[in-house]
């Protein structure tokens, strides 16, 4: 009888040891002693806020929770996105990059500091960087309602939220941000791969920011032509295999995707509906037979009919059709569809 009690005992002292022994490592906010201390600076460019000046490391893992798993907003194959909410109640986008990024490379971290210098008000800005534990951080302004491709697809009862004049304003936003990174002059030329919307951040006002920027310059000084060219164009089933020319796409082919995007805003629809059994309908081809057979009023969001804004629709609608036009030469340039999107909505319907 004693035995069975003191067999009993020292198993019951060792379970509750391994639970706490458990609870204790798997505490996001409880973080190494050699991070308590660490007030390595955060490199921070000019255009940062006032409120994250002098941003250290243990101020990061503070504010992600040791980069907890509750605190990740986004994922993509070359980065996980962290929530940080500082001290202070402010919020930033922390972007850990994956994979082999060199750390030691020289052009990589001329890269970062190249995007630090595109500045428009639809771009989510590069605020600052730095390098732990072997991994690439991009520090970003937090955009509080996420992604055009969240609120559209994925949010329940988000798209009911995003009435025309909203999703009309979204797509000039989006359209004058494209046209920057284009048009620039800053140099190196930035460069935004895989154009959609998931790409497309909004504030808290649901203006749109076109986000990646960075990272998309940190994969090209990073890793082979061939590499990146395979995995964009593989990725990217919305722009026609014949359109893929090399690493970065075309003028013509940005063009192309944002045509997509207007698609998503008219339709509330994905840019491939998969259906049962493995069956599927691409948006593109679906609004081309809707058109020639003249059912263009039938291929709007139904939260969009009969609010009045169906001239506006479709004018919108022709742009996205020549926008997404199979010969490349007839799709409009950005600075085009910007003075187009400008038009609509401001004369009387």
């Amino acid at each position: 009888m004693v035995t069975i009690l003191t067999l009993w005992i020292l198993t019951w002292y060792t379970n509750s040891t391994n639970v706490n022994r458990a609870s204790s490592n798997s505490n996001p906010s409880t973080i190494a002693p050699e991070v308590e201390t660490d007030t390595e600076v955060v490199m921070l460019f000019p255009n940062n806020p006032s409120e994250s000046e002098n941003l250290t490391m243990c101020e990061i893992l503070r504010a992600t929770e040791n980069f907890s798993e509750a605190n990740i907003i986004d994922c993509g194959s070359y980065s996980l996105v962290y929530k940080a909410t500082l001290a202070n109640g402010s919020k930033l986008a922390i972007k850990k990059l994956l994979g082999d990024f060199d750390t030691t490379k020289s052009n990589l971290k001329a890269a970062v500091e190249a995007v630090s210098k595109y500045q428009h008000e639809n771009l989510v800005s590069l605020q600052g960087y730095c390098v732990y534990n072997g991994s690439w951080l991009l520090i970003h302004p937090f955009m509080e309602n996420g992604s055009l491709d969240f609120w559209l697809h994925e949010k329940a009862g988000g798209a009911s939220q995003l009435d025309w004049p909203t999703r009309l304003k979204i797509a000039k936003g989006a359209s004058c941000g494209l046209a920057y990174i284009q048009q620039t002059s800053t140099k190196p030329q930035p460069v935004l791969l895989n154009f959609k919307s998931s790409k497309i951040l909004l504030n808290e006002n649901f203006e749109p920011r076109l986000s990646d920027l960075g990272l998309s310059q940190l994969v090209l000084a990073n890793e082979s032509a061939e590499f990146a060219t395979e995995h964009f164009s593989s990725t990217n089933s919305d722009v026609p295999a014949n359109d893929m020319h090399g690493l970065v796409s075309t003028l013509r082919e940005d063009v192309y995707s944002f045509g997509v995007v207007i698609l998503e805003l008219l339709t509330g629809k994905r840019p491939v509906e998969v259906y049962e059994p493995k069956m599927s309908r691409e948006l593109v081809n679906w609004v081309r037979q809707m058109k020639s057979q003249e059912k263009e009023d039938q291929v709007f969001d139904p939260l969009l009919r009969g609010k009045g804004f169906e001239d506006q629709m479709l004018q919108v609608l022709d742009l996205a059709c020549m926008c997404v036009h199979q010969n490349v030469l007839v799709r409009p340039t950005i600075g085009e569809i910007v003075d187009k999107l400008k038009n609509v909505g401001t004369m009387s319907q």
